[in-house]
């Protein structure tokens, strides 16, 4: 019998080996051995889903967006292009579908370098301009403008447009008038003229103030000296003004013056007229009063010139004979000191004639007095009458014996030699015989006496 050949059979589908699983990571492979396989799923899943929730956590805070205080907020949708304003606050707006736009709606200012800026005056003089300028966005048309506002309104809109403005309108005005009082109204033209060009920007200028103008340099000085200038003139209108007003102080103070005066005058003129009036009436009564008073005057003269006169008389009488008692005494007093000069000289020619007998007798005495007296000035050197060569040789002696030359006085007064020299001296004015030394003999005997 023929064998026929079955088939083997396949597989199972159902119970065909299982298909072997992606090998794990390392660290599961090492897990696996310590970690059941149900509880690292249980692990796993509770671990994704603390990733699902942190996810959605961040999402959600990432979704809500504040609008800060004088802010606006445009929130654009990304999906359907919606436009809408958000006031001040915090607001859900998922990054995924909004973008959201700020936008400050409150004052600002614009000040310094982006608001200054040169003009040209009326007369050709540069100046220098700085501004402090308040403005603000209008939120009412921010939906409309934002999307055409720059990121700087102030530096690329509000700055050029107010320069335009301000050069547009100083050419009306001069330098001298913006330095002095024009500026506030400079600012106001140009501020009009800003605020049209800037009605449909949605930006409104609040406020524009000119906080400096500088003028050129050399201006500035020209002016100052001008200036100076004006104000010399008019302090010399002052003065002048003052001088007038002092001129006609002085004019009306003087009329005023002479009005007095003249009223005085009239008053003086008045109470004299007044007091002649009462004089003259008076006078009635005082004429015989002062006749009376003229005749007692009168008779009081002659009284006392009777009076003087013989008080003169008497006075006479008593000078005759003062002047007589005078002369009778100077003449007894003439007799007097006569009789007594003719006394005096007879004793002294008495006197004369017994001291020359006397000095006759010793004319040694008149040396010795005169010596006496004239000792104390000179010294005197009484020597005996001897020949020149004999004095020299005994000098001579003296010097070369050491001695000196002339004997002191008292050695003179004593001894012998004082004898032989008072006779020596006796002799020489004996010898004389002139009228000089009997002069001096005598002038010797009287200092003598």
């Amino acid at each position: 019998m023929e064998q026929t050949s079955r088939p083997e059979p396949g597989p199972i589908p159902f119970l065909a080996p299982e298909t072997p699983a992606p090998p794990r990571p390392p660290f599961l492979q090492r897990l696996g051995g310590r970690i059941p396989p149900a509880a690292l799923r249980r692990g796993l899943l509770a671990l994704a889903i603390a990733v699902a929730l942190v996810a959605a956590v961040r999402l959600v805070r990432g979704s809500f967006q504040s609008v800060r205080p004088g802010e606006a907020g445009v929130a654009v949708n990304a999906l359907t292009g919606h436009v809408r304003v958000l006031p001040p606050g915090t607001h859900f707006l998922p990054g995924a579908l909004y973008t959201l736009h700020r936008f400050r709606v409150s004052d600002q200012l614009l000040a310094g370098p982006g608001a200054t800026f040169s003009l040209v005056t009326r007369d050709g003089i540069p100046v220098t301009v700085s501004l402090q300028v308040r403005w603000a966005l209008q939120r009412e048309e921010l939906l409309a403008r934002w999307a055409s506002l720059p990121p700087d309104p102030a530096a690329e809109v509000i700055g050029p447009v107010l320069a335009s403005a301000f050069r547009s309108q100083s050419t009306a005005y001069e330098a001298t008038a913006l330095a002095a009082d024009k500026r506030d109204e400079l600012a106001a033209a140009a501020a009009r003229r800003a605020r049209e060009r800037l009605a449909g920007t949605g930006i409104v200028l609040k406020d524009v103030l000119v906080g400096d103008l500088k003028l050129p340099a050399e201006y500035e000085r020209g002016r100052m000296a001008l200036l100076e200038e004006q104000q010399a003139s008019e302090k010399k209108e002052a003065t002048l003004k003052i001088r007038q007003q002092e001129i006609e102080e002085g004019r009306l103070t003087g009329e005023a013056e002479k009005v007095r005066r003249e009223k005085a005058a009239e008053t003086e003129a008045a109470q004299r007229l007044i007091a002649a009036r009462a004089e003259s009436d008076a006078m009635q009564y005082i004429l015989p009063l002062k006749e009376k008073a003229i005749r007692q005057s009168q008779l009081e003269a002659e009284a006392e010139r009777a009076r003087v006169v013989e008080q003169a008389k008497a006075a006479a009488e008593t000078s005759k004979i003062q002047a007589e008692a005078e002369a009778q005494r100077r003449r007894l007093l003439a007799d007097a000191e006569a009789y007594s000069i003719r006394t005096t000289s007879a004793a002294q020619f008495e006197n004369l004639k017994r001291e020359a007998e006397l000095v006759t007798a010793n004319p040694i005495w008149v040396s010795k007095t005169f010596a006496e007296r004239i000792s104390d000035k000179v010294q005197v050197i009484l020597t005996p009458q001897l020949s020149s060569d004999v004095y020299t040789d005994e000098v001579m002696k003296r010097l070369a014996n050491g001695e000196p030359a002339v004997a002191d006085r008292a050695a003179r007064r004593a001894g012998p030699q004082a004898s032989g020299a008072t006779t020596a001296a006796r002799t020489a004015a004996g010898a004389g015989g002139g009228p000089e030394r009997e002069g001096a003999a005598v002038a010797a005997a009287e200092g003598l006496r």
